[in-house]
């Protein structure tokens, strides 16, 4: 019912998001989801979804992070390595077109809003490293229109311009070489991204708001 809601807020498709943050999932290879998945991305709904918090065990990514429709997000310490409990590909659903999972963001010991107008800094998790996409996915598509409902163009802008990963991780890569199935394709690095797609003087406009 929630999924249907975002489709069309209040009744009215004017008022679907961009972008949806999904800051839960449960064990892969569970299709229950898909259809809702591909519904937001045919009403050009942008798809981002923690990995899961079932790390290190290899194939650990959750649904609906593991399919291939959905943008995945791993979560990193400041060190820049992989946390622990960051679940890890591959995905049951394959690793074509796109390594699982897709990147990897900040998600341990991270500052968060709380209940009663605080906030707290100890929060970590890979629902904690997926609100990073979002927010730079949202830049993007801030400075270049062109890229609203653009998944595809998305995926690849967000994953090429990504820092590559410090280590292979504990899972191995896909037959490709494209990555590998703990960090993706490596960190995020949205300053890259908007440099690539929008060029110097918007970033540095956003930069500038940031």
């Amino acid at each position: 019912g929630c999924a249907d809601w975002l489709v069309a807020p209040g009744g009215s498709p004017a008022n679907r998001p961009h972008i949806v943050n999904n800051s839960w999932g449960g064990g892969g290879v569970d299709d229950w989801y898909l259809a809702k998945v591909n519904a937001w991305r045919a009403a050009g709904i942008f798809p981002v979804f923690s990995a899961g918090n079932a790390g290190p065990t290899c194939g650990s990514i959750g649904s609906p992070g593991d399919y291939q429709a959905s943008f995945a997000v791993a979560n990193h310490q400041s060190s820049r390595f992989i946390n622990s409990g960051s679940s890890r590909g591959p995905s049951s659903y394959g690793d074509d077109p796109y390594t699982k999972p897709n990147l990897s963001a900040p998600g341990t010991s991270i500052c968060s809003s709380t209940p009663g107008s605080t906030w707290n800094c100890g929060y970590s998790g890979t629902s904690m490293a997926a609100p990073h996409v979002a927010g730079a996915i949202a830049l993007l598509w801030s400075c270049n229109s062109a890229l609203i409902g653009d998944f595809g163009t998305t995926f690849e802008l967000l994953q090429d311009t990504a820092d590559p990963p410090i280590e292979a991780g504990n899972c191995g890569v896909p037959t490709d070489g494209e990555g590998n199935f703990t960090y993706g394709y490596g960190y995020l690095n949205v300053y890259q991204a908007g440099l690539m797609a929008c060029g110097t003087v918007e970033m540095g406009t956003l930069q500038g708001h940031v």
